[in-house]
């Protein structure tokens, strides 16, 4: 390969946009899997459950929050807690992080299997 041909190929890879990093995800995204584990915390003023799912959730944290000024935050918490009592598969969605970097749950959308 000359030396043109090799620097273009190099630049190519520089400038293709790359999926997004596990942290750029933290900003919005979702995962799909089961609930795995549903931490609760007193210490933390304001926050509800906190879930990790198989797969993981990507980003620096692997968990995601529910915190109380959700507005469906009861509905949302009663189907996180169904949903992992009965094995179902959901989606969760966020668009940010918490102070612990951990993402803040928007929705939940749970189903069937």
């Amino acid at each position: 390969m000359n030396h043109l041909a090799r620097t273009l190929a190099v630049l190519a890879v520089l400038v293709v946009p790359e999926r997004a990093r596990a942290d750029e995800d933290d900003y919005g995204g979702n995962n799909y899997g089961r609930i795995d584990l549903i931490h609760l915390d007193s210490s933390h003023q304001g926050r509800g459950p906190c879930l990790q799912m198989k797969p993981s959730i990507p980003g620096k944290s692997a968990w995601a929050c529910l915190w109380r000024n959700n507005p469906l935050y009861t509905e949302i918490r009663e189907l996180l807690q169904s949903a992992f009592i009965t094995g179902k598969r959901c989606i969760v969605y966020w668009n940010a992080v918490d102070p612990s970097s951990h993402k803040t749950i928007d929705r939940l959308e749970c189903w069937r299997t």
